[in-house]
């Protein structure tokens, strides 16, 4: 009977030994479930390749997170506005113009953080150039001339000279007159490298002489309605 006794007893004990361990491994089981935490995956990142200067466009971000957590969004710009910074999508407004609306192509890095409830994080960085049409134009037809016909009401005239075009001044000098200009220039909208209008400035004037403009990247024919005055310039290789 004591034997029976024993081992019956250890049979118990077995029993309630495998109910505790097996208890204490399942909630090691839950509690490591718990503990791991997969960082979120950016899925997308929409990002314009190029914005106009003071143009406002929208940025967005795609993201997965395996264990479906409430996300915080921050993000960063090297520049210019955002209204906001902690969604998924977020307004953003590029620099002004620093000048005028000449201005060379600006870069602007853009930097998104996602984090989950357990710190973990991801990251994705974009570069987009701010540029600014007139700009573009103008160094297009950046260059230096040479004077091969003046024409006064339809009329050609003997004239020898010479242009040259920056982004923002130009000079002009003639053989026939020794005249000589030195000036800036205005594009006026629309912005376009094959034709459109010109502001010229010369002498201090504060009142530009206004003109008319075709190109073609090798001839640029220039015309000045208040005096009939066209000019056709080569552009010298």
């Amino acid at each position: 009977m004591k034997i029976k006794s024993v081992v019956l007893w250890m049979q118990r004990l077995g029993a309630v030994l495998s109910i505790v361990c097996g208890g204490v491994l399942f909630i090691g089981c839950e509690a490591y479930k718990e503990w791991r935490n997969d960082a979120p995956e950016i899925t997308s990142f929409t990002v314009p390749k190029e914005v106009r200067y003071g143009e406002t466009v929208e940025l967005r971000v795609g993201v997965l997170d395996p264990e479906n957590e409430p996300l915080t969004f921050t993000w960063v710009v090297s520049d210019g506005e955002l209204s906001g910074n902690d969604s998924p999508e977020v307004l953003w407004t590029a620099p002004a113009l620093p000048k005028a609306d000449v201005a060379p192509d600006q870069p602007v890095r853009v930097h998104v953080t996602v984090r989950d409830e357990g710190e973990e994080s991801a990251v994705k960085s974009e570069t987009i150039t701010v540029y600014s049409k007139s700009y573009r134009v103008a160094k297009a037809l950046s260059g230096s001339y040479e004077l091969i016909r003046t024409e006064i009401a339809g009329t050609s005239v003997e004239e020898f000279g010479a242009m040259r075009l920056t982004t923002t001044t130009f000079t002009r000098e003639f053989q026939s007159n020794n005249a000589f200009e030195f000036g800036a220039y205005q594009l006026i909208e629309p912005f376009d490298a094959a034709k459109g209008t010109i502001y010229w400035y010369t002498n201090d004037n504060p009142e530009p002489l206004v003109s008319t403009y075709t190109s073609d990247g090798e001839l640029f024919v220039v015309f000045h309605e208040a005096t009939a005055t066209g000019y056709i310039y080569q552009k010298r290789q």
